[in-house]
């Protein structure tokens, strides 16, 4: 589901990111491109081809479909518990990850995933 935060969540949350961000950074893979600071589309691409010029024959592109509705909170949080460990931060992110969300004008709980237009925060490689 697509998350759309207030103006208030989006300033709080992107102070966050950039707090968090460079201390989750070392937990990524380096053959990760997506969504990453100082890497790009392009970065990815040249790493294609010194691959294929390397004599590889095989590239695989996962991007898998619906993968954030399905995130475990839980699992996140154990995550993010042991990279941050921060009572505080790690309160507010559960509360972005439990915030619901409207469907056809109802309320409903979020169990499970993240919200897509919030970014998650740990991803462990």
């Amino acid at each position: 589901m697509l998350g759309i935060p207030t103006v208030m969540d989006r300033i709080i949350q992107q102070a966050m990111v950039q707090v968090l961000s460079p201390i989750c950074e070392t937990f990524f893979s380096d053959y990760s491109y997506g969504f990453r600071p100082n890497r790009s589309c392009e970065q990815a691409i040249n790493k294609l081809l010194e691959y294929i010029n390397d004599g590889y024959e095989w590239i695989v592109d996962i991007d898998l479909e619906k993968f954030f509705d399905n995130v475990p909170q839980d699992k996140l949080m154990s995550y993010v518990h042991i990279i941050i460990n921060d009572g505080d931060t790690e309160s507010l992110i559960r509360k972005y990850l439990k915030a619901g969300i409207m469907i056809n004008g109802k309320y409903e709980k979020s169990e499970k995933g993240t919200p897509q237009g919030w970014k998650p925060i740990a991803i462990i490689k």
